[in-house]
């Protein structure tokens, strides 16, 4: 656009401005050149590109680029002659504002308009609107501010739904929200509801992509009271924003505005997001109708869509629709471990007062769903609802539970290890002995690493925790190594009450190669600082114990 200044730019800008005394035809020459230079500058470029072998189109944007520079250092040097001369003109004023408003620069564009008012002049109401617009255009709130300045001082009728309306949106597409969201509270208070429709939608869009989906749904509110109709892409901003915060209220007005009015297509993240957060909220309608219309849509459905669905179900304790989506699930080859069945743990994880007959409930419901779908009912299943119980603090009940629910199911080693779990919760080493009996007499199952865990990590929160040398040699015995948490357990149960095994129990770690951190060293060293004083414990030889590994050695407390 600003090509072939050739002539014009081979001198400086104070010999070229004694070249010239009309201020006007000045401002022609620097942002209205010649076509025949233009063509001639073009020719130049476009022969150098191609004789350097550079991409034509860029060398002359990079050129366009160069010239409007130029071209506005040369309007800046003829403002700053015509600002210092003793008696400017309101013609010489308004013939360089307007060479600003042509290179678009809205920032100069409120300089001149404060020099033409310094030297006196009054600038008209169309100059100040074309300033404003251009300001507007440019996304400029200092601009904007500057001239709003201007057309009260110039006694200028400024609309102030206009003025705020410019402010919001350019202050929003910079992505200073903040400032964005103040003026729009100060428009709201002062009873200005004359917004227009691009300033709501900047303004919920910016609030949107930084995640405060509360004040931009407060803000779609807003206009749709003032009977403004925002379109889809700020509803759909709004639904993206709500989805990566997990914003119930937000999403559900983007998604029925977004499918109900406008009947747009949504993308699958979309629709995995709103999923999610059909999850976290427990409403099994949303998460159904969006399953609807991804089927729709042609979607393939995989375990990752399904599974916020059967969340969903079971968070808000619709048991009979959880389960047939359980068993939808399985039957499309779904669902097949147990962590897909974490949900169904969490939602029967309540108050010990309720705990039970909420399990209880569930349970009945699974066999009555069994009848038509039968892969619903299998011992994972029951194995998560007894987990459920388990961890609620009702051990007795989950291991009354353990021998009546698996009638007709066998029990796995991962049955017994759901009331493990509690019984480590609750510290009842009778339960956890009960269901390891359970296990190895009845069942004939060979414990796991992690049963044998969970039995260590009992006997360990009991007053005398020697069983838990017996659990770890046995252990060792059936070829598990202990882990890091389990020597991290027997250490800071040891170094609690001076027990020597401590030490012993460092050094296997450090021998298996388990990293002993620091946190781990300083309390041993602080456990024994503090129990400097104490009598310490004597030493009795334990007969039934490993005394091979220095950890078989029994103490009486």
């Amino acid at each position: 656009m600003f090509r072939g200044w050739r002539r014009l730019s081979s001198v400086g800008p104070r010999r070229w401005l004694r070249q010239y005394t009309d201020v006007a035809k000045q401002v022609r020459q620097i942002v209205h050149p010649s076509e025949y230079s233009q063509i001639e500058q073009t020719k130049d470029i476009a022969q150098q590109a191609r004789v350097q072998g550079e991409d034509i189109g860029e060398r002359l944007r990079a050129d366009s680029r160069q010239q409007h520079q130029r071209a506005l250092l040369q309007l800046d040097a003829l403002f700053k002659s015509v600002a210092a001369s003793a008696a400017p003109s309101a013609a010489d004023f308004s013939a360089v504002l307007e060479g600003y408003q042509t290179l678009e620069s809205a920032g100069q564009c409120v300089h001149v308009l404060q020099a033409m008012r310094a030297a006196g002049h009054r600038a008209t109401a169309a100059q100040l609107g074309t300033a404003l617009s251009l300001a507007s255009k440019s996304h400029s709130a200092a601009a904007i501010a500057g001239i709003g300045e201007e057309m009260r001082a110039c006694g200028v009728a400024l609309d102030d739904g206009c003025y705020a309306s410019h402010m919001i949106a350019s202050l929003a597409v910079r992505w200073r929200t903040e400032h964005a969201y103040a003026v729009y509270v100060d428009a709201r208070r002062h009873g200005n509801r004359v917004i227009s429709r691009a300033a709501y939608s900047q303004l919920v869009v910016a609030l949107a992509d930084a995640g405060e989906c509360d004040l931009a749904l407060e803000v779609v509110r807003d206009a749709g009271a003032a009977a403004v109709a925002l379109d889809e892409p700020t509803y759909r901003a709004l639904l993206r924003g709500a989805g990566r915060t997990m914003h119930y209220a937000a999403y559900t007005a983007a998604y029925s505005h977004l499918t109900a009015v406008v009947g747009a297509q949504l993308t699958e993240t979309d629709y995995c997001a709103g999923l999610s957060v059909a999850a976290r909220a427990k409403d099994a309608a949303l998460a159904a109708a969006i399953v609807r219309r991804m089927r729709g849509a042609g979607y393939p459905l995989s375990e990752y869509h399904m599974e916020p669905v059967f969340d969903a179900l079971v968070g808000g304790r619709r048991w009979a629709a959880a389960f047939r989506a359980l068993a939808a699930m399985r039957d499309a080859g779904f669902a097949t471990t147990p962590a897909s069945l974490r949900s169904l743990t969490r939602a029967l994880t309540v108050d010990h007062q309720q705990a039970e007959r909420l399990a209880d409930a569930a349970h009945a419901e699974l066999l009555s769903a069994a009848r038509t779908a039968p892969r619903a009912l299998d011992t994972a299943t029951l194995n998560a609802m007894l987990a459920g119980l388990s961890l609620s603090g009702c051990v007795e009940a989950a291991a009354d539970r353990l021998r009546r629910w698996y009638a007709v199911l066998p029990r796995d080693v991962d049955s017994h290890a759901a009331v493990l779990r509690g019984c480590v919760a609750r510290k009842n080493m009778t339960v956890a002995e009960q269901c390891l009996a359970l296990c190895i007499d009845s069942d004939r199952l060979v414990p796991t690493k992690s049963v044998y865990e969970l039995m260590i990590d009992v006997a360990l929160r009991q007053f005398n925790y020697e069983d838990a040398f017996v659990y770890l040699d046995a252990m060792k015995v059936h070829g598990f190594a202990p882990g890091w948490r389990t020597y991290s357990s027997i250490v800071r149960r040891c170094a609690a009450v001076r027990d020597p095994r401590a030490s012993i129990a460092l050094a296997e770690m450090r021998s298996a190669g388990l990293a002993v951190t620091p946190a781990l060293a300083d309390f041993v060293k602080t456990a024994g600082r503090s129990a400097r004083h104490t009598p310490a414990p004597t030493p009795e030889h334990n007969p039934d114990g490993g005394g091979e590994d220095g950890l078989g050695v029994r103490f009486k407390l």
